[in-house]
């Protein structure tokens, strides 16, 4: 009796899960399987459907089937001018780097919603991802609005201050700002495109990106790096700058010093020569307050002692080129006045 017992419980059990999974199984596939629009009319949605193991795993095939519909190629068109000029009272150099990028990938998309599943006979699991034009709509309206509010107030900031730092600081954050309203406006498009007039902002990008070039223009920055005779680190540093569009030369407005030194530490172990590399940098503003210390300090070993220089200059050419932009980024964001409540 117990055996039956036993055994009745464990058929309710399996019971119970086949009419839970069947929850999501249909004789047939829905209409909206193979053809989303027939059940979110194109006018009121926009619509993708994603397959997958699991239902979370198709709704998020289907979110990214979604983001699909807004993607864009990449388009680069990038020229690169290095020029120098040297007088009797200064000495620059600058490198003109421009670029047309119009990127529309990786897809932020605001609010997606997951509504109906279907499980196929094979176990995979089919799902809908949809955005509501209208009420998506209102969505991006508030957040072009705000962005294009933070544009303003920068430029009204930027105008109002006569710290050159401070000014490019400033334009660099009203670029970011108009850059993301541009995504969102972009987005607003596919969207819902009655609503793109009122929400485009009145001012130019365009301008303020060549503000913000000729502003940068009148920054110059004077390096000199200690211990540098083959000049490898002033080239990583001269790259870093003129990525910002800075000149390099003289009368400066910012001064970049420092010195660097790779030693032989003497150590021979398995072959390998070591040496203890040591790097310290600071850029100054034109009063000589320290804006940025970086200091980096190792070993390094190779067959060699001349390889073993090579790899020292290579890993502090790694540390600096991301860390250095961080940096510098980091300190550009302090100059910036908060919006005001």
């Amino acid at each position: 009796m117990k055996t039956a017992f036993c055994y009745q419980i464990i058929f309710s059990i399996l019971l119970l899960n086949l009419v839970g999974c069947k929850s999501l199984m249909g004789s047939g596939s829905p209409d909206w399987v193979a053809n989303p629009k027939s059940a979110y009319p194109e006018n009121q949605y926009l619509v993708a459907v994603g397959e997958g193991d699991t239902r979370r795993a198709a709704e998020n095939s289907a979110a990214a089937n979604l983001a699909r519909i807004f993607e864009a190629h990449i388009e680069s068109d990038e020229r690169i001018l290095d020029q120098s000029r040297e007088t009797d009272h200064s000495f620059e150099r600058t490198t003109d780097f421009t670029a047309d990028i119009n990127i529309l990938s990786s897809q932020t998309l605001y609010n997606i919603q997951h509504a109906e599943a279907w499980q196929d006979d094979k176990g995979r699991v089919h799902a809908v991802a949809y955005l509501e034009r209208r009420k998506t709509a209102a969505i991006y309206r508030d957040k072009i609005n705000g962005q294009t509010t933070l544009v303003n107030f920068l430029l009204a900031q930027s105008e109002q201050t006569e710290d050159l730092l401070k000014k490019y600081a400033t334009l660099r954050a009203a670029v970011r700002h108009a850059t993301e309203a541009k995504y969102l406006l972009q987005q607003l498009k596919i969207i819902h495109p009655p609503s793109v007039p009122d929400s485009t902002p009145s001012y130019s990008e365009i301008k303020i990106q060549k503000t913000l070039a000729e502003t940068a223009r009148e920054i110059r920055v004077d390096i000199k790096v200690e211990g540098d005779d083959a000049r490898r680190m002033t080239s990583v540093l001269e790259e870093l700058i003129t990525r910002y569009g800075f000149v390099i030369g003289t009368p400066d407005v910012l001064k970049i010093v420092g010195s660097i030194s790779v030693d032989d530490t003497g150590q021979r172990t398995a072959g390998l020569v070591f040496v203890r590399y040591s790097l310290a940098l600071q850029i100054r503003g034109s009063d000589g307050t320290v804006l940025i210390s970086v200091n980096e300090k190792g070993r390094e070993g190779h067959v060699s002692l001349a390889e073993a220089r090579i790899r020292s200059f290579r890993t502090l050419e790694n540390i600096i080129r991301p860390n250095g932009a961080q940096r510098l980024d980091a300190y550009f964001d302090t100059l910036i006045d908060p919006m005001p409540k």
